[in-house]
């Protein structure tokens, strides 16, 4: 069923992921400017900030928020069949987990470097909150997965009983 705890964890997953597109990713003060942030889709660049990278995107940090949303929304229509349901959360929850790898250890410190390779000296990276939300995201897959398993328990319980 549509309204069971598995379907709530998969729509904060999917909240999340749209979430992060509205949140900076990380956030670089330097000697220069006071602070630039680094956000999954760049706004427009003005006339202060063109020396700053801003229009480099880093496509697998926009790839993966959206491909997690989407496994998140297949997986809330499949309730009728909870062992794919499964299946589609734990892809989901592996694909989140080396999300959060890929962004601590080599997205936000990519963009630091394309910054820092302009001659812009970086004098602190602030992690901001979309670096934080796919954890979130992580946790969520989790509960949702063992909210499925313990409904597919459910049933062949019944099932064992008749």
């Amino acid at each position: 069923m549509i309204q069971r705890i598995q379907s709530l964890y998969l729509v904060i997953v999917l909240a999340l992921s749209v979430a992060s597109f509205c949140f900076p990713l990380a956030v670089f003060e330097t000697d220069k400017y006071d602070a630039t942030e680094y956000n999954l889709i760049p706004e427009a660049v003005s006339a202060e900030t063109t020396s700053l990278p801003q229009e480099s995107i880093a496509w697998n940090a926009i790839l993966f928020p959206v491909a997690s949303g989407i496994l998140a929304l297949v997986a809330i229509f499949l309730y009728k069949n909870r062992p794919l349901q499964m299946k589609i959360t734990a892809f989901g929850f592996l694909l989140s987990t080396i999300y959060v790898g890929l962004l601590l250890l080599w997205i936000i410190s990519s963009q630091e470097t394309a910054i820092k390779l302009q001659n812009i000296e970086v004098t602190k990276t602030i992690y901001g909150v979309s670096s934080y939300l796919p954890m979130a995201q992580v946790l969520f897959f989790i509960l949702a997965q063992r909210a499925i398993k313990k409904d597919e328990k459910m049933v062949r319980d019944s099932e064992r009983i008749r």
